[in-house]
């Protein structure tokens, strides 16, 4: 029956009030699994997106609901599985409740555990691995986007159509210590869209990162759903993740930081000879700065993305700010150093 298969959750039961929506439709959305995959365990997933509710079903499927108003863009999971292989999930359509209006996916199952997870259980010292090799494995899954920029061709997103709109606001509503890091991206913006344009995750965050547990390869990632074209080097904010963690002090990096830092960086620099260029290496350190300011400086309010962080409103994006972009402060030549 339908009802010995519901999944005991307080992140799903979350999702199904913020969209409005009763009890009758979470036990429809199971009644689906279950006329789909009769008899086939299912396990809620650990990492539940604030738009959507998943479930696995056995080990190597997924099923995702969503609203309408968060339906995936199935061009966009289209090209990123073609751009970066097994690194994103391949998804399809699978049918919409008429009840509740909710649409169903499914999705091969990336295997693994979250970086956030992972990173509970691993040793933060300077000569682990498993840290480095993730830091090597995260470098060769942006040259792929590099590599394979021809291969998309989906046009420019939300956010890459409104860059300039998003850094004039950046600049006149941002905390003023941010400010000239804003004027700075706006104003080299030319050479940052002259950068290949790339598919981009649009939200690399711990929890989307999968990761093998015993060796810390990096197996994809989960959420697609905010992918878009953006100039490559964009997305290098997902790289202080991989440095730190948030903590009630603020972010903060680990000891090892520095050193994993050039690993990432001598890698990059292997997979894209281009990158020896001083040019083209400055331009994507700017469009890393431009990923930090559009990541972490606009707030996300229920899906809206129009806003920008205000000092104790949104208190975690501003300590993100305060350490992503310090290295601002710095003298260009230690400034180098440090990236």
């Amino acid at each position: 029956m339908a009802n010995e298969r519901v999944l005991l959750s307080p992140a799903i039961d979350d999702f199904f009030r913020r969209a409005g929506l009763a009890s009758q439709d979470q036990l429809d959305c199971y009644s689906l699994i279950e006329q789909l995959f009769p008899g086939i365990p299912l396990s809620p997933s650990p990492c539940q997106g604030y738009c959507s509710m998943t479930v696995f079903v056995g080990e190597d499927i997924v099923i995702q609901f969503r609203p309408t108003i968060y339906k995936l863009d199935l061009e966009v999971t289209t090209a990123a599985r073609k751009v970066y292989g097994s690194f994103a999930p391949a998804t399809r359509y699978i049918a919409t409740i008429p009840t509740s209006g909710l649409l169903v996916y499914s999705m091969d199952r990336i295997h693994g555990v979250s970086f956030n997870e992972f990173r509970k259980h691993l040793k933060k010292d300077c000569c682990s691995h498993s840290r480095k090799t993730i830091c090597r494995d995260f470098a060769a899954f942006l040259a792929r986007g590099w590599y394979h920029n021809n291969d998309c061709s989906i046009p420019k997103g939300h956010v890459g159509r409104s860059i300039i709109s998003r850094l004039e606001s950046l600049t006149k509503e941002l905390p003023v210590r941010f400010r000239s890091v804003a004027r700075s991206v706006l104003e080299q913006l030319q050479r940052i869209n002259a950068l290949p344009w790339v598919l981009t995750h649009g939200d690399i965050t711990p929890s989307n990162i999968m990761v093998n547990p015993l060796n810390g390869r990096l197996l994809g990632f989960v959420d697609w759903a905010e992918a878009e074209l953006i100039p490559f080097g964009v997305s290098l904010y997902g790289l202080e993740e991989l440095l730190g963690e948030m903590t009630p002090a603020g972010f903060q990096y680990d000891q090892d930081a520095s050193a994993l830092r050039d690993i990432f960086w001598s890698e990059l620099s292997k997979q894209i000879p281009d990158l020896r260029q001083k040019q083209t290496l400055e331009a994507v350190k700017l469009a890393r700065d431009l990923g930090v300011l559009l990541w972490h400086g606009i707030a996300f309010d229920n899906g809206a993305i129009d806003r920008v962080v205000e000092e104790g409103r949104d208190v975690e994006e501003i300590c993100r700010l305060d350490a992503f972009l310090e290295f601002e402060k710095l003298p260009p030549i230690s400034r180098a150093s440090r990236i």
